[in-house]
């Protein structure tokens, strides 16, 4: 490679880290606190109802998922301040985070967990934890609700 090209590898590099470390953004302990019960519980109930499994069981894989899914938030950046003042803004972040969430916890769960790999509870693990984050978060981080999406108006 000649110099030219290395220099502008390194340059988007660079870019790319700035981008992602304004990007991260780590919630408040009480906050993380809620959010983590909240993706607890809910794959609680998606493994006593589809599954059977005892709550003993669950520990281990509960934990793994819920740091899963909590870490795949903060690389949205969903918990940044610019982002929680827009209702419209948490929801696109919420939107691209469970994405990132889903395909990880779909691959640990199909590599480490297979008793957990049924259609039934990655179904309902996946849709409720989408619709109670959606429902819960805009409540526990303060939204103004009357942003209009963020949208100016004069």
């Amino acid at each position: 490679m000649d110099s030219l090209t290395i220099a502008s590898l390194s340059r988007l590099r660079q870019a790319l880290w700035i981008t992602l470390y304004r990007q991260i953004s780590f919630p408040t302990p009480l906050r993380a606190l809620a959010e983590a019960i909240m993706f607890a519980g809910v794959f609680v109930a998606a493994g006593k109802i589809s599954l059977g499994v005892s709550l003993l069981e669950m520990i281990w894989p509960i934990t793994v998922v819920v740091t899963i899914m909590m870490l795949s938030m903060v690389v949205s950046g969903v918990y940044r301040t610019d982002i929680t003042n827009s209702i419209m803004k948490i929801y696109v972040h919420s939107a691209y985070g469970f994405f990132i969430a889903t395909v990880l916890v779909l691959a640990v769960v199909a590599i480490f967990m297979p008793a957990y790999a049924t259609n039934k509870f990655v179904f309902f693990f996946l849709f409720f934890s989408f619709f109670v984050m959606n429902t819960i978060r805009p409540l526990i981080s303060g939204t103004d609700f009357m942003d209009g999406g963020g949208r100016r108006t004069n």
